[in-house]
C-alpha cells in the first residue's frame, strides 16, 4: 500500500523547508508558503528592518490577526444559528 504522506520542499524567505505532509495536504501548504513569502516581500519592500526577524514578526502577526479574526466570525455566525434554531423550534 502506497504512503499519503510525502516530502515537500517549500521556499519560504529563501530557505527550503522539507515538509512531509499528507498528498491530499500538499496544495494547502503550497499557498502557505506562497502567502508567507508575499507578506514577506510587502513587509521588506515597506520598510526597513536591521534585523531580518522584524520581518517574519510582522508576517506571524498580520496571519495570527487574520486567523483570530476569522475566528471571531466564525463564533458570531455560530450565535446567529442557534438563534436561528431557538426561534424555528
Amino acid at each position: 500500500m502506497a504512503s499519503d504522506k510525502f516530502t515537500i520542499q517549500l521556499n519560504i524567505a529563501n530557505k527550503l523547508y522539507p515538509i512531509t505532509v499528507d498528498r491530499d495536504s500538499e496544495e494547502v501548504y503550497r499557498k502557505a508558503s506562497k502567502l508567507i513569502q508575499q507578506k514577506l516581500d510587502r513587509y521588506t519592500s515597506s520598510f526597513y528592518a536591521e534585523d531580518k526577524q522584524d520581518y517574519s514578526a510582522m508576517v506571524m502577526l498580520d496571519l495570527a490577526v487574520s486567523l483570530v479574526s476569522e475566528q471571531n466570525i466564525d463564533d458570531r455566525l455560530q450565535q446567529l444559528v442557534n438563534k436561528l434554531d431557538m426561534i424555528i423550534k
